[in-house]
């Protein structure tokens, strides 16, 4: 067996916090109506200074153990985010909703200077955007909870849920306020139950090859 090294729970909440900057910035421009551009090359700053400092206080092992939780982290944010976009837009189709499900999508690609919101660049960052905050909320939760499983998976997600539904029907101008929080429940309940599933599994499928973990 493997020698095991143990990594306390603190470290594990600095960079799962460090890994979710973009999400960060968001919740930054809508408290503080700081641009959305700026906020974010704060809190990517300020996440990639933790990690530095976190980083080189660890030993080898629990290094590498970290870089492991952290791949593992961005495929199931990909997969996640993949079950949160589709869900939520066969839920629409099957149900006529009026709600347009990826409209924020060019309004962050405006907001991070790529352009009008009409435009073909303002949506490909915007939808890039929009992957990073999954990849990094799904990193964020692999590194901490993993191996919580399905259901602290989908109360992640529902957090989520609560954060979003606080400032996007306003900035959106959305009028089908019950149709939009239907919508992102199901899709949020879609990525929290992949991210909480598929972490676990993978992540216990690496447990032997990797150093333990404290929590």
């Amino acid at each position: 067996m493997p020698s095991k090294t143990k990594t306390g729970l603190w470290p594990r909440v600095v960079l799962g916090a460090a890994s979710m900057a973009s999400g960060g910035a968001l919740l930054a421009y809508f408290l503080t109506g700081t641009p959305l551009h700026i906020a974010l090359a704060a809190t990517v700053g300020l996440g990639v200074g933790a990690w530095v400092v976190v980083w080189r206080a660890l030993p080898a092992a629990a290094r590498k153990a970290l870089a492991q939780r952290a791949r593992i982290g961005l495929l199931v944010g990909l997969c996640a985010t993949a079950a949160y976009d589709v869900s939520r837009w066969l839920l629409v189709e099957t149900t006529g909703s009026t709600v347009r499900p990826f409209d924020a999508w060019p309004l962050f690609g405006e907001l991070l200077g790529a352009g009008d919101r009409t435009t073909t660049s303002a949506l490909v960052v915007g939808f890039a955007f929009h992957l990073v905050n999954g990849l990094g909320f799904a990193v964020g939760y692999t590194i901490v909870l993993a191996e919580k499983g399905v259901i602290a998976g989908i109360i992640w997600a529902l957090v989520l849920e609560t954060v979003m539904v606080s400032f996007y029907p306003g900035w959106l101008g959305l009028k089908a306020l019950d149709e939009f929080i239907s919508v992102t429940v199901f899709g949020h309940f879609a990525y929290g139950a992949v991210l909480g599933w598929l972490a676990r599994a993978l992540v216990r499928r690496s447990r032997e090859r990797e150093p333990a973990w404290k929590g």
